[in-house]
């Protein structure tokens, strides 16, 4: 009886030395959540208009005539118990280097694209304030071009809320990344379908915009007024008059805005010399595929940042080596008597 008293208190000790190791690791993340709580969130909602291709969408899908004007209009409510002020801008539909479709910058345009959808639209009210629990109309007016295209044009309304003057002043608040919605703007003239088609504007070695190492960059251009989806791409990059890939790189189901360019970076995770190099570029889509091979230079300089970022590090442990030897002796200790109570069962019987 003793025996089995001993065990369960050992049991009991090995459990909550697990229990404090589990809650030491979730600290940190706790804490990180805390921090990114956002407060005075708004809703915005479409009003669907009679021309709308497909009534279930809850984004603007619009077939209008050459030069037709039209207002569009979202609806704002405020949720909350205090006012807020929301900011409303109309940006063209770019593609990030993740390959997403983008409306976060203003006077993104490439070289392709005819009619700019911030051209085409004027926001009536640059900014709306809201009374606690109120709703109100964002308006805009819609103007098509003059001559007839094929495709679409696309682009979003972006709803902003503004910091109040006490959270501006708070540095915790302003690293936020400021709450906001954004209403999609599809806007058909022919019905005409048209299908994605690439080609590679340039492929050099510069810092990522996200990652901020330095990569291959391969700035991949939509030419088309063609919305892209479920894109796949596959990367080999080698040194030139040598036939073995260096780096290799896969990704799958990305998006392209019509008329934009993707400069999509392919991170460099070891050791280069300078030189000249060869990126081949295999784009698959619907059964469709394009082939691209561009020749680049990695210079000195950029090679001794290349091979300073890819320096082997030691992976130093998150978790304290004092607690690493605690639970490894209450493991040890749990065995030992586990051990020792089989044996005095063995000899009773």
């Amino acid at each position: 009886m003793s025996g089995c008293s001993k065990l369960n208190g050992i049991h009991v000790l090995f459990f909550t030395g697990l229990i404090f190791f589990v809650s030491l690791l979730n600290v940190k993340t706790a804490f990180a959540q805390e921090k990114s709580e956002e407060t005075n969130s708004f809703y915005v909602q479409a009003v669907i208009p009679q021309n709308q291709v497909d009534s279930t969408k809850s984004y603007f899908d619009l077939v209008m005539l050459p030069q037709e004007e039209q207002e569009l209009q979202v609806r704002l409510v405020n949720p909350e118990d205090a006012p807020i002020s929301v900011s409303i801008n109309a940006i063209n539909a770019s593609t990030t280097e993740e390959g997403m479709i983008d409306y976060t910058v203003k006077g993104i345009k490439d070289k392709t694209l005819v009619y700019p959808f911030e051209s085409l639209i004027k926001v009536l009210e640059t900014n709306i304030s809201l009374q606690p629990y109120e709703t109100k109309i964002a308006r805009f007016q819609v103007k098509m071009p003059k001559e007839r295209y094929d495709g679409v044009i696309v682009g979003g309304l972006r709803f902003t809320k503004n910091l109040a003057e006490s959270e501006t002043k708070n540095k915790d608040v302003t690293i936020k990344q400021r709450f906001h919605y954004v209403v999609g703007v599809v806007l058909n003239e022919t019905g005409t379908s048209v299908l994605p088609d690439y080609e590679m504007d340039t492929v050099n070695v510069a810092r990522s915009k996200q990652g901020k190492k330095i990569a291959v960059i391969h700035s991949i251009r939509n030419k088309n007024a063609a919305i892209s989806k479920k894109m796949d791409l596959k990367f080999a990059i080698q040194k030139k008059g040598k036939k073995t890939p260096l780096i290799k790189l896969e990704k799958e189901a990305l998006e392209m805005a019509p008329d934009s360019v993707m400069d999509f970076p392919v991170p460099i995770k070891r050791q280069l010399e300078p030189g000249k190099y060869i990126s081949k570029t295999l784009i698959n889509q619907d059964g469709k595929k394009w082939e691209f091979e561009n020749e680049f230079e990695i210079t000195r300089e950029q090679a001794k940042i290349i091979n300073e970022e890819n320096k082997e590090t030691k992976v130093v442990s998150q978790v304290p080596i004092w607690l690493i030897f605690v639970i490894i002796l209450l493991v040890l200790l749990v065995m030992i008597q586990t051990y020792i109570l089989w044996r005095r069962k063995k000899r009773v019987e």
